[in-house]
């Protein structure tokens, strides 16, 4: 006959299904990070901007920011005029997520952007991306229905990010 207790596997078990039904609870909940998704973009964009000045100085290159209502590319300066980067995987192509758009304010003066790059269409630069070089005051809204946030050039330490309202 069996003392009174439980055996060691019977409370590991216990414990791996209380674990399983936790997560399973947890996904349920949905947090999937989508209230995440506007700051980690636009913190990723305010790296590269950053990060595509000082290329650029190093290059000795113009570099360029072409931004679209659903994502931007970098572009440089060659012979024949502007063509997207594609030597450097660092500055891609990006398409947002989801329903994340871009808007963009040069001088307070809002800016019409495209959907998306047309077939054929030449690169149109937005943004220049020279050290030390911005004269134009730039704003670069990035959001959702939620609302968004603000890169700017204002800063004393170069693009900085700031909370903003609902793109319209």
């Amino acid at each position: 006959m069996r003392a009174g207790g439980f055996t060691l596997i019977e409370l590991l078990i216990v414990l791996v299904l209380i674990g399983v039904m936790t997560g399973m609870a947890m996904l349920a909940i949905g947090n999937d990070g989508k209230d995440r998704r506007p700051l980690l973009e636009a913190e990723r964009l305010q790296t590269l901007l950053d990060l595509a000045e000082q290329e650029s100085q190093l290059r000795g290159q113009a570099m360029a920011l072409e931004l679209f209502a659903h994502g931007y590319r970098f572009l440089i300066l060659t012979e024949s005029g502007w063509l997207e980067e594609t030597g450097d995987a660092v500055f891609r192509a990006r398409e947002l997520d989801g329903d994340l758009r871009l808007g963009l304010r040069i001088n307070d003066n809002k800016q019409v952007l495209a959907a998306r790059p047309g077939l054929g269409a030449k690169p149109r630069p937005g943004i220049l991306l020279i050290p030390d070089a911005q004269a134009d005051s730039i704003r670069i809204d990035i959001g959702d229905s939620h609302g968004s946030l603000q890169i700017g050039n204002g800063g004393e330490r170069g693009w900085e990010i700031a909370a903003a309202g609902v793109i319209p």
